[in-house]
C-alpha cells in the first residue's frame, strides 16, 4: 500500500484539532449530557404515570367483570327492586307477572 501524504496530513490535522478543542467542548458536552439525563428522567416519570393509570383501569375492568360474574348469584339469592330493597317472592315470580 502506497503512503498518501495528503491523507496523512488531513488525519494528523484533524487529530490536533480534536485534541485542541476537547477542553473547550467539554462544558458543552457535559451540559448536553445533563440535559439528556434530565429528559430521560422526565420520560420515565411520564411512563410510570401512564403505567399506573393503566393498572388502575385494569383493576376497574377486573372489578366490573367480577361484579357481572356474581350478578346471577345475587338474583338467585333474592331479587331487589334495584334500590337494594328485597322484594319477597320475586325470586320465584313468573316473567311478565305483575308484582303488588
Amino acid at each position: 500500500m502506497k503512503f498518501h501524504t495528503p491523507s496523512f496530513i488531513l488525519g494528523f490535522g484533524s487529530a490536533v484539532v480534536v485534541m485542541g478543542t476537547a477542553r473547550r467542548l467539554k462544558p458543552a458536552v457535559v451540559e448536553i449530557g445533563a440535559l439528556g439525563l434530565h429528559l430521560a428522567r422526565l420520560g420515565r416519570a411520564v411512563v410510570e404515570r401512564q403505567r399506573e393509570h393503566a393498572e388502575d383501569l385494569w383493576a376497574e375492568v377486573e372489578e366490573r367483570a367480577r361484579h357481572l360474574r356474581e350478578a346471577p348469584r345475587r338474583r338467585r339469592a333474592g331479587a331487589t327492586t334495584g334500590n337494594g330493597k328485597h322484594v319477597p317472592g320475586a325470586a320465584n315470580a313468573q316473567p311478565g307477572a305483575a308484582s303488588h
